[in-house]
């Protein structure tokens, strides 16, 4: 038999590590492991047949076919055991002496009982069909298949260690994963917390001006404050919620801000028909119309417009304004736009796009862009 037998017929997706785990796999999968053996002892004795056909023409088709798999089954049969073997002598342990001489010892055990047991097997299949078998010096015959057996052994010794291992860095594998994930869920669940505390400051810094102007203005203004912090802390904390329920904060935002600047500020909303209920980050929008009115018209005097639309599955917010237009030295990130970005980077890694620019005839706009989800 081929000293590459056993590492050529293993079936690699086995996943037991132990003689208890592999038992419990061959349960389920022995008839196909099973198989696969006998298949590749059937090539064997084939090509030790084409081999021998013109040195011994004279000799049964079926006699190569014996040889080979009565060599598989009982090397078929001896995994098991060097798989509960190196479970409790593991080629990795230490001290490394002891490792050898235990697996030396292995080796030779193996050898003794591979050889013993397919001879008999072929002993009884030769008897059965009439024929006698004759496996010569038993000394030199167990010699030749020592020196292949101690290579077999291995093979195995080194299939094993190899299973271990990859299920060993799998398993870190998905640990890094499942950390990599957890984190950035905490980055996100802290971006989409700290938006809301920034926007509250702002907000209520807004009402407390307009309160020496107008307190019926302000009371109103604190009525669309109630609504979207109601609103906003009625959602589940997930990062998406509809577009519906995002629009509908905007909404209370632009009408808290159009109280603030009466008669001033004009807010326009366009959204394309149908992308209610499509999922949105949380909070996008309204940093993105804070900062067209922070920067943009810093007096409050001007329109704002917000333009919602699906484009080739790609969800896109345009907010503009036609105020001062961006400053030459260009635009820095304060809370707001750093916030949007980092969180759309996290929710669309490589996926998204972000934009600030000037406008024409006069101020700037941001677009948003993003994969549509149902």
């Amino acid at each position: 038999m081929s000293a590459h037998g056993p590492i050529a017929t293993g079936d690699p997706a086995v996943p037991a590590t132990s003689l208890g785990g592999f038992l419990r796999w061959l349960r389920g999968g022995w008839p196909l492991y099973v198989g696969l053996w006998l298949l590749f002892g059937v090539y064997l004795g084939i090509n030790q047949l084409i081999h021998v056909r013109e040195a011994l023409p004279a000799l049964a088709r079926w006699k190569p076919i014996v040889w080979e798999v009565s060599s598989v089954v009982m090397i078929l049969l001896l995994i098991p055991l060097v798989v509960g073997l190196e479970q409790r002598v593991r080629v990795d342990g230490k001290p490394r002496r002891r490792v050898l001489a235990v697996h030396a010892l292995g080796a030779i055990a193996f050898s003794l009982v591979h050889t013993t047991g397919m001879v008999l097997i072929r002993q009884g299949v030769y008897a059965a069909l009439g024929d006698r078998y004759d496996f010569g010096s038993p000394l030199i015959g167990w010699a030749y298949e020592l020196q292949k057996d101690v290579i077999t052994y291995g093979l195995v010794l080194g299939a094993i260690f190899a299973l271990r291992e990859l299920r060993v860095r799998r398993a870190s594998e998905l640990r890094a994963q499942a950390l990599a994930s957890d984190l950035a869920a905490a980055r996100l669940s802290y971006l989409t917390a700290q938006i809301e505390p920034h926007f509250l400051f702002n907000a209520l810094n807004a009402i407390s001006n307009r309160m020496h102007e107008d307190v019926e203005a302000a009371d109103r203004m604190l009525s669309h404050l109630a609504a979207l912090l109601r609103a906003a802390y009625d959602a589940d904390g997930s990062p998406f919620v509809p577009l519906g329920r995002e629009l509908g904060w905007l909404r209370d935002y632009a009408a808290m801000m159009s109280e603030r600047f009466r008669g001033q500020l004009t807010f326009r909303l366009e959204v394309a028909p149908g992308l209610e209920g499509v999922l949105v980050p949380r909070l996008l929008l309204q940093p993105l119309v804070e900062n067209a009115l922070k920067h943009g018209l810093p007096g409050g005097s001007g329109t704002v417009e917000v333009r919602v639309e699906c484009v080739d599955g790609r969800i896109c917010y345009r907010v503009r304004d036609d105020g001062a237009g961006l400053p030459a030295a260009g635009v820095r990130h304060g809370t707001g736009l750093g916030n949007v970005g980092r969180r759309l980077e996290l929710l669309f890694p490589g996926r998204h796009g972000f934009a600030l620019e000037a406008a024409e005839p006069r101020g700037a706009v941001a677009t948003v862009s993003f994969p549509a989800a149902p």
